[in-house]
């Protein structure tokens, strides 16, 4: 069996957690290099999930062997480097989100991918769930019509992580998540960049609209990043948009995700609360529809693995659907930067 080649820059709690056991259960793959900064939890990975070869410098890494994919799961502001490092290889890459913390780095990123024929994929796990599909297919469809207003929110419980203390869940596992990749403005911290990276990932695949402007207020942490966010938005159709994210969410909770579509024949709505996952349709003629979603398929039994198995399966050439590629995690970035320069500058800002 011809095995697909793949390295991980970032080897840290969410890679170790996530993306390497899914990629240990691929059958195709080979674990061929791996790169983290601190030597010695480097070769802890390299030896428990038996990578060939490691490196502590992300570039001596990329040099190390050929790779056909590589997963870039470091801090937020490190995305950019290792991303246009591994593009250069000529190497697919799926890159943690946000994909950049600076829209030009992205567009740049975007460039060189199709100047090297190679995939980027975010692993946006909520676009990769069915009912994320069905939901794009129905407004597709023009069955609500024209969209007018969408009505968003997400909310997950991560308060400790934005004031710089470890997260509490991450406590039994190998690696904690680094407190300043989340509480660090200057590296990409915050609420937004974050969490609300997926909310409106998940907004634009599907409805497709095209933002234009934003206006948002915040709550500041005690490290000066957004605790919640509170955005109004208008599109290039123009539609408007309300859309929320707060960190203040108990720990028992889990966390809530839910989007609402306005068109001129009816109404979309989707929730995808843990154990409440509901799609629905109802429209101004009277008809009301119900798309039925698995109990424990929606927001919270998060989808790392449709992801990454979309990844690997891009790697080998295979025929399949990038739910969240660079084009569509570039309009996250650029909606996600005009936000907090609207924080700062307290104003409405062009996207």
């Amino acid at each position: 069996m011809n095995k697909v080649k793949i390295g991980v820059i970032g080897a840290g709690w969410w890679a170790t957690e996530n993306h390497i056991p899914h990629l240990v259960e691929r059958d195709e793959v080979e674990l061929t290099s791996v790169c983290k900064l601190e030597e010695d939890q480097l070769n802890f990975v390299k030896n428990k999930f038996n990578f060939k070869h490691a490196s502590t410098d992300y570039k001596e890494m990329l040099d190390l062997s050929y790779l056909d994919g590589v997963i870039i799961s470091s801090p937020h502001h490190a995305h950019y480097k290792n991303a246009k490092a591994a593009l250069e290889k000529d190497c697919h890459v799926m890159i943690e989100k946000p994909m950049t913390t600076i829209s030009q780095e992205a567009e740049i990123l975007l460039q060189l991918a199709k100047k090297k024929n190679k995939h980027i994929l975010i692993p946006n796990g909520f676009n990769f769930k069915k009912f994320m599909s069905k939901a794009e297919e129905i407004i597709k469809n023009g069955i609500i019509g024209d969209i007018k207003h969408i009505d968003a929110a997400f909310s997950s419980s991560l308060t400790d992580l934005f004031q710089g203390i470890p997260l509490s869940e991450s406590n039994n596992h190998t690696f904690q998540p680094h407190a300043s990749t989340w509480s660090d403005p200057k590296k990409g911290g915050g609420y937004g960049w974050g969490q609300l990276s997926h909310m409106f990932a998940g907004v634009l695949k599907i409805t497709h609209l095209e933002p234009d402007q934003v206006f948002c207020l915040s709550v500041p942490s005690p490290t000066n990043v957004d605790y919640t966010n509170a955005i109004s938005m208008k599109f290039t159709n123009g539609a408007t948009g309300s859309f929320s994210g707060s960190a203040f969410i108990p720990k028992n909770f889990g966390g809530t995700f839910y989007i609402t579509v306005h068109g001129t024949l009816g109404v979309l709505y989707l929730d995808m609360e843990l154990k409440r996952e509901r799609l629905f349709v109802r429209l101004n003629n009277g008809d009301n529809t119900n798309y039925e979603i698995e109990e424990g398929d929606g927001a919270f039994s998060y989808g790392t693995k449709e992801a990454l198995n979309t990844f690997v399966d891009l790697c080998l050439n295979k025929d399949v659907k990038n739910h969240s590629d660079g084009s569509l995690a570039l309009k996250t970035v650029k909606i996600l930067e005009a936000m907090y320069k609207s924080i700062e500058s307290k104003n409405l800002q062009q996207i």
